[in-house]
């Protein structure tokens, strides 16, 4: 389709329709508000879900001071991969913005990316679509998702990934078009490093994510234990299905005590605690259901200052690189050598802190991953005649 879009013509501005469910808040559309910001000749607007469920806590919609936002009842299912827009909301959206480019916040097999992608055919069959996906984990989806993302793979023009794993796993399963790597970022004016306490005697282990089977909390509670200091505490933010089991095993081996557990908290919420942490650990496992996507929270406590630790599943040692520590998943032994390394360290620790942080700045800055969107949209829509000679060609990835 991408032979038929219509380009912008000189001094038009672009008109990007953004759909994305998870898209509720400011703080979770900063991407789109650097790239508003940054480039004047984007025309911005966005489709969201009226509620979501983010991170075990129930979040709103609420608008934007920078372009408009439209929020959309959903349904069937809460499911991410199985919900449905109601399609009224999306149909006036296509109509009213006549988008030359919609970015879909949809994984190819799932139900809203079919949906939408009919409703493009019906009212914007002129506009290019490019699909913003994470998955990287490969699977053989039985029908009608195969089908569903085999006509996705047809019909988009191209797609961007998080990390390196989900490209792979896309060319894998036999998309061929254009793809580009475009992290996640960080507001580097809310994540950013306090003044650190040298003569703190405990030091504080951080983690915050939803606790899931395979997000290597067991790890975590077998590593403790084999701590050659103990000058350390945790703390847990965030909350699932896990936490009385964790719980269970910290109080097993007599640790319950030096564990503060916060909850799952707001969005907004979570720089305040990234500034008590001194270590951050992300022990994810390999599952056949988890493989750390990308890992936002690495990025989120390097922005901090706060020296990381994380396992090698999926995407985490591309995130990390040689900006912090990582151990083998699944290797307790491994996991609490490294914590040691740090507690016991302080140069290190700082070192640490000061390699996570200009990583991001060079890296995951929203206004880095403005630029890399802004690059991504534009040199889509100028290659149209050489996508519709078949011509392949990759962006660059950073």
């Amino acid at each position: 389709m991408l032979g038929k879009t219509r380009k912008p013509s000189v001094g038009e501005k672009i008109r990007v329709l953004r759909v994305s469910h998870s898209s509720l808040t400011p703080a979770l559309r900063e991407r789109e508000r650097a790239l508003v910001r940054n480039y004047s000749d984007v025309d911005l607007e966005v489709v969201t879900a009226r509620k979501w469920r983010e991170a075990e806590v129930d979040v709103a919609a609420a608008p934007d001071d920078m372009f408009p936002v439209f929020a959309a009842r959903t349904g069937w299912s809460k499911h991410v991969q199985l919900f449905a827009w109601n399609p009224l909301t999306l149909i006036a959206a296509l109509r009213r913005h006549r988008p030359h480019l919609i970015d879909l916040n949809h994984e190819p097999f799932s139900v809203g990316c079919a949906q939408m992608l009919m409703l493009c055919d019906l009212f914007a069959p002129q506009a290019a679509i490019v699909l913003q996906t994470a998955q990287n984990i490969y699977r053989q989806y039985p029908p009608p998702f195969r089908w569903s993302e085999q006509r996705s793979f047809r019909r988009v023009d191209a797609a961007y990934a998080c990390s390196e794993t989900t490209r792979e796993v896309m060319r894998a399963k036999g998309f061929h078009k254009p793809m580009a790597i475009i992290p996640f970022g960080v507001d580097t004016s809310l994540f950013t490093a306090p003044a650190r306490t040298p003569s703190k005697q405990t030091l504080t282990i951080g983690y915050v994510g939803r606790m899931l089977p395979g997000k290597g909390l067991n790890v975590l509670a077998e590593a403790l234990p084999q701590l050659g200091s103990t000058n350390w505490k945790l703390l847990v933010v965030g909350d699932g299905p896990e936490r009385t089991a964790f719980e269970q095993q910290l109080r097993e081996k007599r640790l319950l005590d030096r564990v503060q557990f916060a909850g799952a908290i707001r969005y907004e919420e979570v720089p305040a605690f990234f500034q008590q942490m001194d270590l951050f650990v992300m022990p994810t496992e390999t599952t056949s259901r988890i493989r750390e996507q990308f890992g936002r929270v690495l990025v989120e406590a390097m922005a901090s200052g706060v020296p990381v630790i994380g396992s090698t599943s999926g995407a985490i040692p591309e995130v990390i690189q040689e900006a912090g520590l990582t151990f083998a998943e699944g290797d307790a032994q491994a996991l609490a050598g490294a914590i040691d390394r740090l507690l016991s360290n302080p140069a290190l620790r700082d070192q640490l802190a000061r390699a996570g942080h200009q990583r991001v700045e060079r890296h995951y800055s929203w206004n880095r991953v403005a630029d890399l969107t802004y690059e991504f949209y534009r040199r889509l829509l100028r290659s149209q005649v050489a996508a519709n000679l078949d011509q392949k060609f990759e962006f660059a990835e950073r």
